[in-house]
C-alpha cells in the first residue's frame, strides 16, 4: 500500500482490498496445516489440564453461568443473559467464548459497534478463534450493507436493524482458566480450515497464530513454531508483505494489534470534512484499524454523511477482506455496491485535491481588485475544485476565513439559458437573505439569492434566474459535486454560518471555472487605473462637462430600462439642475471579469455635499472595446 493516499484513482482501497483478499486466502492455508499438525498435541494437553483446572471449580461454574446466559437469550430474557455475559467477561477478559455470544446479544440488539467492540476483543485474545472470525465477516457485511444504505439514500438512522449471529454453544476448557483463553484446534468448528482473523492483516508474526508460551514444551511446538514462519513467508510470497512489513519495521515490538485501535487524535468537535480527511490519513499511514474507529465515529455522529458513511462501509469490509475496491465489495460478501458510487468517489476526489491544491498562503483571488472597509466578506467559488472559499476583510486587507465543499449544477458551470442545470460564472452580488422556514425543507436553513443575470449576463443574451446559495434538506449532509439545478449547496452547518455573517447587498459573490491565485501587492496597478477611470467620470459630473462624461458610455449602453440616448438625456437633466457642483466618491468596491474582453463591476456611494441629495449607491459596469474603457450599464441600486 502507498504512504501517499492516491487522489486520481483512491487507490488506497484497492491496496487495502487485495491485501485483506489475499491474506485471507494466505491465513486460511497456513492454519489449516497448522491444525493438522496441532490438534493431537493440543488436545492431549488440554486433557492432561482438564481435570485440574476443573477441580478449582471455577471453570465448572463459568460453564454454568455461560450456559445460563446463553438460555436466558434463547428465551429472550436480554437483559439477564447480557448481565452473566458481561460479568464473565470481566471476570476472564481473556477468554473468547463470553465476548462472543456478548457481541451476538448486542448485535441481535441493533449495537453493531458495540458487537464489532467485542468480537474484536475476542479475536486479539485468540487471534484463530474461527467461530468469533465468521461472526466478524458477517457483522462486517451487516454493518457495510448499512452503511452503504445510508451513503446511497442517507435516511437510515445507525445501528436501526439488528442482525443475527450465531452464538457458541459450550464453554471448552483452557490451560488456563484465568489466563489467554487459547482453544484447541480440534474443539474450533470446521470453518477453522476456511476461516481466520483477515484483521491480523498488518499484525506481527505474533498476532497470526496462539501464542508459543500456551503451547507445552515439545518437539510439535517447535515445530508449530515453524509452521508460523512459514506463514509469513507465503504472505511476503504472494506479494503481500510491503505493508505488513513496513509497519514491522517501523513500530515497536509491543504495538497494539490491528483491531486494537490507538487514540484517535483529531477532535470528534472537529468539522465532518476534517475528520474524513483524518481518516484518509490514517489510510495512507497504512493504520487501518484507527482508521476505521475514526471512521466508526463519524458515521456514528453525522449519520446522513454519505461519503463517510461509504468510506466506513469500505474500511468494514475491507477489514475482513471483502472489499474489491472504492465502494466495491468482493463477491463473497453478499453486499450490493451503492448505487451512487461513482458520485461518491467524485466528491471524495474533490475534497482530497483541495486539500492537496490549498492557494499560498496571504494570496487573494484575481478578480477582488479594491473593497471597502464597507465590505466585510467577499465569497469566491472555484467550480473546478467545487470549493467556496470566504474572506473577511480587515481594513482592506483580505483574509481567508474558511474553505467550503459544495455542490454545482448537474450539468457544470457557464450558465446560457433556463432550465440549462448550469451554474453561472461571473461576478454577483447577494441580493437578499431569505429564511429556510418559509421555503420548505429542500432548501436547509435558508438561502441567499444572487442578482443573475447580472447585466454583462443580459449584454451577452443570458437567461433563467434563481440562482441561490442553499443548503440541503435534513436527511441530507451534502449533495455529490455536479447535482444541483444551477444554485450553489452547501452543508447546512456551513450555511447556516454564511446566512449569519454574511450581508445582503454588500458581499460580492465570484464564481469563476478556475480561480486564479496572486499575492496583493501583483494588483496594485490594476487597482490604479480602475481608480483613474471612476476618477475621470467623478470630475466630469463635478464640473457639469456633459460633452466629457458622454464619451464614457458605450454606444450599446442598456441599463434595462433605457439605451445610451436615453440615459444621455437623463444625465444631461441632472447636470443642468445641479450645475458645477462637488462630487465625493467613497467606499469604491471594484471588482474584475474577464470575458469577451476585460470588465469592471464598480460600485460606489456619489455624495453630493450642499445640495439637499441623500447619497446614492450606484453600480457600473465598464467593459474595454478598441483600447477604451467604456460604460455599458449603470443604474442607483441603494
Amino acid at each position: 500500500m502507498r504512504r501517499a493516499i492516491g487522489l486520481a484513482g483512491l487507490s488506497w482501497a484497492d491496496g487495502v482490498a487485495g491485501l485483506g483478499g489475499a491474506l485471507r486466502l494466505a491465513l486460511r492455508v497456513g492454519l489449516w496445516l497448522a491444525g493438522l499438525t496441532l490438534a493431537l498435541p493440543l488436545a492431549q494437553a488440554q486433557g492432561a489440564t482438564a481435570a485440574a483446572i476443573d477441580a478449582t471449580g471455577t471453570t465448572g461454574s463459568a460453564q454454568a453461568r455461560f450456559e445460563q446466559a446463553l438460555r436466558a437469550s434463547q428465551d429472550g430474557h436480554d437483559r439477564e443473559a447480557r448481565a452473566l455475559l458481561e460479568a464473565l467477561v470481566q471476570e476472564f477478559p481473556q477468554r473468547p467464548e463470553p465476548r462472543v455470544n456478548l457481541a451476538v446479544l448486542l448485535a441481535r440488539q441493533g449495537l453493531t459497534a458495540q458487537a464489532r467492540q467485542q468480537l474484536d476483543a475476542a479475536l486479539r485474545s485468540d487471534p484463530v478463534h474461527a467461530h468469533a472470525y465468521d461472526q466478524l465477516l458477517a457483522l462486517h457485511a451487516h454493518m457495510a450493507r448499512d452503511a452503504y444504505a445510508r451513503a446511497a439514500l442517507a435516511t437510515a438512522e445507525p445501528g436501526a436493524s439488528g442482525v443475527a449471529l450465531l452464538p457458541l454453544t459450550r464453554w471448552p476448557p483452557s490451560f488456563d482458566a484465568a489466563g489467554p483463553g487459547v482453544a484447541a484446534a480440534g474443539s474450533l468448528p470446521a470453518s477453522t480450515a476456511a476461516a481466520v482473523p483477515a484483521v491480523a492483516a498488518s499484525a506481527s508474526t505474533a498476532a497470526l497464530a496462539p501464542s508459543a508460551s500456551a503451547a507445552p514444551a515439545s518437539a510439535e511446538g517447535t515445530g508449530r513454531l515453524l509452521l508460523i514462519a512459514l506463514i509469513a513467508l507465503l504472505l511476503l510470497g504472494l506479494g503481500l508483505g510491503s505493508a505488513w512489513a513496513a509497519r514491522k519495521r517501523h513500530r515497536p515490538a509491543d504495538d497494539n494489534p490491528p483491531t486494537q485501535p490507538s487514540t484517535v487524535l483529531i477532535s470528534p468537535d472537529a468539522a465532518p470534512e476534517e475528520r474524513l480527511i483524518e481518516v484518509y490519513r490514517l489510510i495512507g499511514e497504512e493504520r487501518l484499524a484507527d482508521a476505521l474507529a475514526a471512521a466508526e465515529t463519524l458515521a456514528q455522529d453525522q449519520p446522513h454523511f454519505q461519503l463517510g458513511q461509504q468510506v466506513y462501509a469500505d474500511l468494514l469490509l475491507a477489514s475482513s477482506g471483502q472489499l474489491a475496491g472504492f465502494a466495491q465489495p468482493a463477491a463473497e460478501a453478499d453486499v450490493a455496491r451503492p448505487a451512487n458510487a461513482a458520485s461518491l468517489r467524485q466528491e471524495a476526489q474533490q475534497r482530497l485535491q483541495a486539500l492537496r491544491e490549498r492557494p499560498p498562503k496571504g494570496s487573494i483571488p484575481r478578480q477582488l481588485l479594491l473593497l471597502p472597509a464597507t465590505v466585510r466578506h467577499v465569497v469566491a467559488v472555484d467550480a473546478a475544485r467545487s470549493r467556496l472559499h470566504v474572506f473577511e476583510n480587515h481594513a482592506g486587507q483580505l483574509q481567508r476565513q474558511s474553505s467550503i465543499y459544495v455542490a454545482l449544477g448537474s450539468q457544470g458551470v457557464g450558465k446560457r439559458e433556463e432550465g440549462d442545470q448550469r451554474t453561472p460564472l461571473g461576478v454577483y452580488h447577494i441580493t437578499s437573505r431569505l429564511d429556510g422556514r418559509q421555503l420548505g425543507d429542500f432548501y436547509g436553513p435558508g438561502a441567499l439569492p444572487l442578482n443573475y443575470p447580472n447585466e454583462h449576463d443580459r449584454r451577452l443574451g443570458r437567461t433563467g434566474a434563481n440562482i441561490w446559495l442553499h443548503g440541503t434538506p435534513a436527511a441530507q449532509y451534502t449533495r455529490s459535486p455536479r447535482s444541483t439545478n444551477g444554485c450553489v449547496v452547501l452543508a447546512n452547518e456551513d450555511m447556516t454560518r454564511l446566512l449569519r455573517e454574511l450581508q445582503p447587498r454588500h458581499t460580492p459573490v465570484v464564481i469563476a471555472q478556475q480561480l486564479e491565485w496572486v499575492q496583493p501587492a501583483a494588483l496594485q496597478a490594476e487597482r490604479e487605473k480602475a481608480r483613474a477611470l471612476v476618477e475621470t467620470w467623478r470630475l466630469a459630473r463635478t464640473m457639469a462637462d456633459m460633452r466629457q462624461l458622454g464619451t464614457l458610455y458605450a454606444r450599446h449602453f442598456d441599463n434595462g430600462e433605457t439605451g445610451v440616448d436615453g440615459w444621455r438625456t437623463r444625465l444631461t437633466h441632472e447636470l443642468q439642475r445641479l450645475g458645477a457642483r462637488e462630487r465625493e466618491i467613497t467606499d469604491l468596491t471594484v471588482l474584475a471579469w474577464h470575458e469577451k474582453g476585460d470588465n469592471l463591476i464598480v460600485d460606489f456611494t456619489e455624495v453630493t455635499p450642499g445640495a439637499g441629495l441623500a447619497p446614492q449607491r450606484r453600480r457600473q459596469y465598464w467593459s474595454r472595446e478598441s483600447g477604451q474603457w467604456k460604460i455599458f450599464s449603470e443604474g442607483v441600486f441603494e
